[in-house]
């Protein structure tokens, strides 16, 4: 087990998670279709990789694709053809429609593309939309008879990026709505997972779109147990000649705060970058002091960034505002003290609407691993993250 800190996590590298495993498992076996639903830097990527070489050892198909970087209909449907393809799945088909892409695309030239699944692929008697291709595909993969498994990785990303184009609300809308008539469909052999950084869920309440995933089954991953973080660092120190006695490991687990895997990898990684030989008290004081210096705070400006990517600027500003209040309160504070805080920050806003704001976003911080709730109480999860966000933006 390697110390990796920014890739996925494949073979032996990956902690096995064999609880979480069983119940993806169990749950596509009985005919469900799946969003995971957990905050960034919980290990969903590392964890859907393992699922999909699990799904393929039992003599099934597996197509995995990430699509962070698609923007548009067209971009998206060339990776989960290219995927599929890939995977072994109706190559001569796929061949066709990737040509009439390719056709499509040097047409078009640099124009913007704006027809959405309506655009028209091919011509004469050859000619369908891209919806309809797409469609041709599945068709010959249900009547193949093979249980597939289709991971999709950070779809929020592109219906993000596809809702600030031209006709981009509508486009969204039927995306989704067209993504869920092929899971209805085709659903004797196929099998769905969607998962990403920012949450599905919030993306599709927020527009009023929320019946395009409710064929959806939800499936929660949280940070490691106690128990489980231990095991993880024990196997980390003793895999990369630096042990970890039972008591720093202890005090690794409680000062990250909340155990997710990146985090346990990063102090590990500082600990080494350092020098260590040993690891005790005074490097590990070093290590933690290290992270959060002015050098390092990039580590965790992913947190920050997602906020400006997934919100409008002022719903941005005033996610922020909530943090910057909580991150000097490490026992938390209470929605009241939180609206307080933010009425300060502009007196003159409407007390309603700025109530009505704040539920809508602790509630979104909170499925997004930022924060948590406790006896009334709103509080950081990551103490981690709570000192990195306390110097980036109070100290």
């Amino acid at each position: 087990m390697r110390n990796i800190t920014g890739s996925p996590t494949e073979g032996d590298d990956f902690f096995d998670r064999p609880q979480e495993l069983s119940r993806l498992l169990q749950q596509l076996e009985q005919g469900a279709n799946l969003r995971i639903n957990a905050p960034r830097r919980v290990g969903k990527t590392s964890l859907d990789l393992r699922l999909c070489e699990r799904w393929q050892q039992l003599g099934r198909k597996a197509v995995f694709l990430n699509v962070e970087d698609k923007t548009d209909e067209l971009s998206f449907a060339e990776k989960l053809l290219d995927s599929i393809m890939a995977a072994g799945l109706q190559p001569d088909r796929i061949t066709g429609i990737k040509l009439w892409i390719h056709n499509t695309r040097k047409t078009l030239g640099l124009t913007k593309i704006s027809a959405g699944l309506e655009l028209e692929l091919g011509s004469g008697n050859e000619q369908s939309t891209l919806a309809q291709a797409i469609e041709k595909v599945f068709q010959q993969i249900e009547t193949g008879g093979i249980d597939v498994l289709i991971a999709i990785d950070e779809m929020p990303e592109v219906l993000l990026a596809l809702s600030k184009a031209d006709n981009g609300p509508q486009r969204v809308s039927q995306l989704l709505h067209g993504l869920r008539a092929l899971r209805q469909t085709y659903r004797r052999h196929i099998r769905w997972v969607f998962f990403g950084s920012i949450g599905l869920e919030g993306f599709v309440e927020e527009r009023l779109l929320g019946k395009t995933i409710n064929d959806l089954t939800p499936f929660s991953l949280d940070a490691l147990s106690v128990t489980d973080a231990d095991l993880f660092l024990e196997r980390l120190g003793s895999c990369n000649s630096l042990p970890l006695s039972k008591e720093i490991r202890d005090q690794i687990i409680t000062r990250v705060g909340w155990p997710l895997p990146h985090h346990l990898q990063i102090v590990f990684h500082a600990m080494r970058d350092l020098g260590a030989v040993q690891a005790d008290q005074t490097i590990l004081d070093q290590a933690f002091a290290r992270l959060l210096g002015p050098e390092h705070l990039t580590e965790f400006d992913t947190w920050r960034q997602r906020l400006e990517e997934q919100f409008t600027l002022d719903l941005a500003a005033t996610a922020k505002a909530i943090l910057n209040h909580l991150c000097q309160h490490a026992p938390g504070r209470t929605r009241t003290q939180c609206l307080n805080a933010l009425m300060r920050r502009q007196p003159n806003t409407d007390p309603l609407a700025t109530e009505e704001q704040l539920a809508s976003l602790l509630q979104i911080l909170q499925r997004d691993g930022y924060l948590i709730e406790s006896q009334g109480r709103y509080a950081f999860r990551s103490f981690l993250l709570r000192d990195y966000w306390y110097r980036r933006y109070i100290l």
